[in-house]
């Protein structure tokens, strides 16, 4: 026993192990290897059992389910049939009769196809039900024919007592055939279904019960293997856990000449040999501890120091690195590694990161070196790199640490990322310079690249264009849809923009919907010409916005360098201008600017200046001209229509001052006056005539477009005592473009007050139809150009009549205007006009004469 243990625990300790792991795994495998024989055996059979049970419950549900679901889409063929041929009679267009006779004759061939396959898969036994049914449907089928025929000729009521009485009772055979085929199927599908079902149940059971065989010969034999091994092997494990907590109780005994035996002579020598190693460990580490608590109170006091000036700089955000006069790196912090995106080992391993910057230049450099030389302090911003290729902006600071007797000792770099800071700088002069919205510049950018444009073409001899475009349908999106699908409209704007022009061109959006192309290197006005004509092909294609799509036009102003100018800021008040010009020429069109749209201007500025103020200096009034009944010519009212004297311009002609009022917004001020004016002087009249005095007042957009108009009118009737329904609002289409939420809800408010509202110079729109039944009209006046030439244009006359009548039916009253001639004012009473308004009753005049023409008195 003695030569074994010191042959086990010598160097053949580690053979033994290997041949008790070896022999240990032989028999496992053998243990596994005949389980899984016995498992593979039980598998393939029960696999057999199943996939017969599987094959013949197969074989009986399709030999049921297949003529069931035949009998199913017969019956529902007969259906169909059934229905067509009752619904035949009800035929009375000839077209759709030929269509239905060509459903029925398919539904037949269709039933007549699927019953021969059917009656071809039916078994013997069955041959009585297959022929009677063969039998009924001849019937019906004859049934069918003879209907047919007579729907052809026509003849639908004796094929509908068909229908009804003879061919009802062969369709009803063959529905009560099909349903006791369908029964018959059924249950025979049934009891095929119950009988496979019952040898699969039988077949499981024999599995299982040869599986569990199986499994408890395989448990038997794995539980003898595993006592005979289980017993040494806890003697073994309770020895080495004795062991590992420093207990020993001495040697284990040794019984077996197996592997385990030998591994226990092996542990029994181990364990002798890791006692003493203890012992010793045990006295080693006592005198190492006595050395260890004398040290460690002397470093105390260091540690303590060290410790809190390396957490202040480990902790500090701001990137630390120290190296020594030769450039060469010492330490770094975390921060330092964050900013510069390197590993401490490629940093410690290599010189000072700022001195050797290739990138810096020579003049920095130079200054740098000074700094390090004289030992003074040196900072610096810039763009840099790190190693995964991400960019970064940083601040440098680089000082020098001094020793004990004032000479260098140490270089002190501190590296910070304000990429954050620089970012924020960037983004603000971008919104300096660039729209949020579409990115594009912003004005103040688009006149400094206007000035290099400039510089360009005087250097070079060229001109440069400046182009105002302004979208014509924007305001109409905007107000109806709301800012989102607006703002969708002008990115869609912008990207049709850019596309069009060239990249050294720009493209800017001042504001709005007002953008700004600026082009340079032009020969001359043709070269403009030609990209403006492209950009208005390109806003011709409609714009999808909310999955609609919106037709939004652009009107383009264009200001040639030097023709029109040459500051940028007077070549864009130019080519605005300009654009203005194309907007009054029908928009959706271009105009360059010249000479008579800034003497227009100026004129036009100038009447504004001379309008301010008008009111207040008494040189507006009001002229009324008449509103007759058009059966006998008697007064029912009169318009009310502005009129300007200047003290030097003289009588200035309403479609002169009017338009400037509107685009000042003067014309709120002003009509509030009218409006108040014409009701005070209607209140005499109306009791001069009897109680009734129709007064209309003309509205503008912009009136509409500022609060309060609603309150207005109502504070007005109040004042002066008017029935709502004697005074008339007239609008415009132009106020019924914008069909905004605010236009809607004060048309709506006007006429539930009782206010009538009149559609003025109507048919000169290309929608007026629709705006009559959109809003709440009471009154449509037909304008003058279609009244001048009744006599001689057959047009205007048809044009006339069409609308009359459209203004009866919808329960409107009639105004025309510009009835100059007795022939017209014949024409419109045959027509039914309501009322009549022109020169042949009266021309505007002042309040006082207009009541002495009428009332013979002021």
């Amino acid at each position: 026993m003695i030569g074994r243990t010191e042959r086990i625990a010598g160097t053949g300790g580690g053979n033994a192990g290997r041949w008790l792991r070896l022999s240990l795994l032989v028999r496992l495998l053998a243990m596994f290897a005949l389980g899984g024989a016995l498992g593979l055996g039980v598998l393939i059979a029960s696999q057999h059992m199943l996939r017969d049970a599987a094959e013949r419950l197969e074989r009986a549900v399709a030999d049921q389910v297949i003529p069931l679901a035949a009998t199913h889409r017969l019956q529902t063929q007969a259906n169909e049939l059934r229905t067509l041929e009752l619904e035949l009679p009800q035929m009375h267009d000839f077209f759709a009769l030929a269509q239905h006779l060509e459903r029925m004759e398919g539904a037949s061939e269709r039933f007549s196809r699927e019953l021969s396959v059917f009656l071809g898969r039916m078994s013997g036994e069955q041959a009585a039900q297959s022929a009677l049914l063969i039998d009924h449907w001849q019937r019906y089928r004859q049934d069918l024919a003879e209907i047919m025929a007579l729907a052809r000729a026509m003849e639908l009521k004796p094929a509908a007592d068909i229908s009804r009485v003879r061919s009802r009772g062969a369709y009803a055979a063959i529905s009560a055939n099909l349903h006791e085929l369908v029964a018959k199927t059924e249950r025979a599908a049934e009891e095929a279904y119950l009988s496979a079902r019952a040898e699969q149940e039988r077949q499981m059971r024999f599995f299982l019960t040869l599986s569990l065989a199986g499994f408890v010969v395989l448990g038997g034999a794995l539980l003898v293997f595993s006592r005979s091994v289980a017993l040494r092997l806890h003697k073994l494990r309770d020895a080495a856990s004795r062991l590992a907590a420093g207990s020993n109780h001495g040697a284990i005994e040794v019984r077996g000449e197996d592997e385990i035996g030998e591994l226990a002579v092996a542990f029994n020598a181990m364990q002798d040999k890791v006692v003493a190693r203890e012992q010793w460990l045990r006295t080693a580490h006592e005198e190492l501890e006595d050395r260890v608590r004398a040290r460690t109170h002397d470093l105390a006091a260091a540690n303590a120091r060290l410790r809190l000036l390396s957490e202040a700089i480990e902790q500090s955000p701001v990137g630390v690195l120290v190296a020594n006069v030769e450039g060469r790196v010492e330490y770094v912090n975390r921060a330092y590694l964050d900013v510069t995106g390197c590993d401490a080992e490629s940093v410690l391993a290599g010189p000072m990161p700022v001195l050797d910057d290739g990138d810096r230049s020579g003049e920095s450099r130079a200054a740098l070196a000074a700094a390090l030389r004289g030992g003074i302090p040196w900072e610096a911003e810039r763009h840099n790199r790190r190693p995964d290729g991400s960019q970064y902006w940083e601040h440098l600071r680089l000082a020098t640490v001094f020793d004990e007797r004032g000479a260098p000792a140490h270089l002190l770099l501190m590296r910070e990322d304000i990429s954050e800071r620089k970012e924020q700088e960037e983004k603000v002069a971008y919104q300096a310079y660039y729209d949020a919205l579409t990115g594009l510049p912003n004005r103040i950018l688009a006149l400094d690249r206007l000035q290099h444009a400039a510089n360009h073409a005087r250097r070079d001899g060229t001109k440069c264009a400046a182009m105002f475009l302004d979208l014509d349908n924007f305001k109409q999106i905007n107000d109806t849809l709301g800012h989102a699908a607006g703002d969708t409209l002008l990115c869609q704007a912008a990207e049709r923009l850019r596309a069009v022009v060239r990249d050294e061109d720009t493209v800017a959006r001042l504001g709005g919907d007002e953008f700004l192309v600026i082009m340079g290197g032009l020969a001359d006005g043709r070269d403009a010409e030609r990209v403006a004509r492209k950009i208005i092909a390109a806003f011709a294609e409609l714009f999808r916005i909310e999955d609609r799509d919106f037709s939004a036009s652009a009107s383009i102003g264009m200001a040639l360098f030097p023709d029109d100018g040459t500051e940028p800021s007077v070549l864009l008040r130019n080519a605005d201008l300009a654009m203005y010009e194309a907007k009054e020429a029908g928009r959706n069109t271009f105009r360059f600017f010249n000479q008579k749209i800034h003497d227009d201007s100026v004129a036009r500025l100038e009447l504004e200046r001379m309008l301010r103020g008008a009111l207040q200096r008494g040189e507006l009034s009001l002229h009324f001209q008449p509103l007759v009944a058009a059966t006998d010519g008697a007064l029912i009212g009169a318009e009310a229509l502005l009129r300007w004297d200047h003290p030097q311009l003289g009588r200035v002609a309403p479609d002169r001052f009017i338009p400037v009022a509107e685009q000042s917004g003067l014309i709120v001020e002003i009509g509030a006056w009218v409006l108040d004016e014409a009701c005070r002087r209607s209140v005499a009249w109306r009791a001069a005539n009897q109680g009734e005095f129709m007064i209309a007042v003309n509205v503008s957009p912009r009136q509409f477009a500022c609060p309060g108009l609603v309150e207005a009118v109502r504070d007005c009737l109040e004042r002066h005592a008017i029935p709502p329904g004697q005074l008339e609002i007239e609008v415009t289409e132009g106020l019924l473009i914008r069909n905004t939420t605010e236009v809607r809800e004060s048309l709506a408010a006007l006429d539930g007050m009782g206010v009538a509202v009149s559609l003025d110079d109507f048919g000169t729109g290309y929608s007026s139809i629709s705006y009559v039944r959109s809003f709440p009209f009471h009154t449509i006046k037909i304008d003058r150009s279609f009244i001048r030439d009744l006599s001689e244009d057959a047009g205007d006359r048809a044009l006339v009549v069409a609308a009359i009548r459209m203004a009866h039916a919808l329960g409107l009253r009639i105004v025309a205007e510009g009835v100059e001639t007795d022939a017209q004012r014949h024409f419109l009473a045959a027509q039914k006009a309501h009322v009549l308004q022109g020169y042949l009753f009266g021309r505007p005049k002042a309040a006082d004469e207009f009541a002495a023409d009428w009332f013979g008195a002021a």
